[in-house]
């Protein structure tokens, strides 16, 4: 049975231009990567957030000035933890969009898919859709 080896990468990398505009693709790739990974450290920020705005509301609430104003629930704390889950899907979903891209380079492919990209903005999206409907349904109805 004949091993076939897969080469680690399909450039001269002996070649100095070659080289570096290599090393400038994967760079870009970990740029994006940590933009991503920042969006998902600032939904976690944002879930604690909300969930010192509702202990400030109930805090104000308990005053006596706020006596003849209803007592409304908001249900934070399922809206954090669903902000809170979405900053985890961002997260993950970038370190596997940086995977596939790493190995693309590394292949040497002339062209990308641009699925995997639009099925990543897709889904946040929808997450972000959904978590507006959550919030919707909890809160305003």
């Amino acid at each position: 049975m004949k091993r076939r080896t897969i080469p680690t990468t399909a450039y001269d990398l002996s070649n100095p231009q070659v080289l570096l505009a290599w090393q400038r693709n994967h760079l870009a790739n970990e740029r994006t990567f940590l933009a991503w990974c920042r969006t998902g450290l600032a939904l976690f920020a944002f879930s604690f957030v909300i969930e010192r705005f509702d202990f400030f509301i109930r805090q104000m609430q308990a005053l006596p000035l706020f006596d003849g104003l209803t007592r409304r629930h908001l249900h934070t704390e399922l809206i954090s933890l669903t902000t809170f889950t979405v900053g985890v899907a961002v997260i993950l979903m970038a370190g596997w969009r940086f995977i596939y891209v790493r190995r693309l380079i590394n292949r040497g492919e002339q062209q990308f898919s641009a699925l995997p990209d639009l099925l990543f903005i897709l889904s946040v999206m929808g997450i972000i859709i959904s978590l507006f409907g959550v919030f919707w349904f909890l809160v305003v109805s």
